[in-house]
Order: C-alpha cells, then sequence, then structure tokens
C-alpha cells in the first residue's frame, strides 16, 4: 500500500495553468498541501515548471509548480501530477478548508 506525505482531497476545481507564456486549462481532481492532480486536453509541456491559477471567490490564487508526473488517457487527454513549490499560505489554507465537514 503506498503512502503519501499529505492526505489528498477530491476536487473538481477548474484551473488555468502556464508553460512558457501559453495558457492551458484543466480541471484539479485532488489536492493536498504540497500538489494536486490535474487532467487536461492536448498538452505535452516542453518545460517541469508551470504556474497554476486556481480561481478562488473573486481572487486568483497562484502557485509556482513542477510537474512530477504524466499519463497519456488517450489521443487527446492527459493527467499530470503537481508539485507546487513553496505553497503560498493561502492554498493551505484553502486546502484545509476543503477537509473541513
Amino acid at each position: 500500500m503506498e503512502r503519501r506525505a499529505y492526505e489528498r482531497v477530491n476536487t473538481n476545481l477548474p484551473v488555468k495553468y502556464y508553460c512558457e507564456d501559453n495558457c492551458h486549462a484543466g480541471t484539479v481532481h485532488n489536492v493536498s498541501e504540497q500538489g494536486m492532480f490535474i487532467s487536461t486536453g492536448n498538452f505535452l509541456p516542453c518545460t517541469n515548471s508551470l504556474e497554476i491559477h486556481i480561481p478562488m471567490n473573486r481572487e486568483m490564487l497562484c502557485c509556482e509548480a513542477e510537474i512530477r508526473r504524466i499519463e497519456k488517457i488517450d489521443d487527446s487527454n492527459y493527467t499530470m501530477g503537481i508539485e507546487l513549490i513553496t505553497p503560498p499560505d493561502t492554498y493551505l489554507k484553502f486546502v484545509s478548508g476543503l477537509r473541513m465537514p
């Protein structure tokens, strides 16, 4: 059984991410304090570095991230395991709030 450093919380959040000034859209399926799992279409990144933008109420939460894993689902869909680099306090509070019943 695989053990993770942080418990994941299931979500269904729209997300935009930027790789080399190109904007892409996806869906965040789960989050933890250090990362997230995103599904997206037609995208293979050219670098490991991304900037993630998550809409939160009237604000946009921005996080620097690195891709840890990419899986091709079919001809036009991919999933990515993302690790956040120094997650901001706003993000950590957001994840904590998702855990509350």
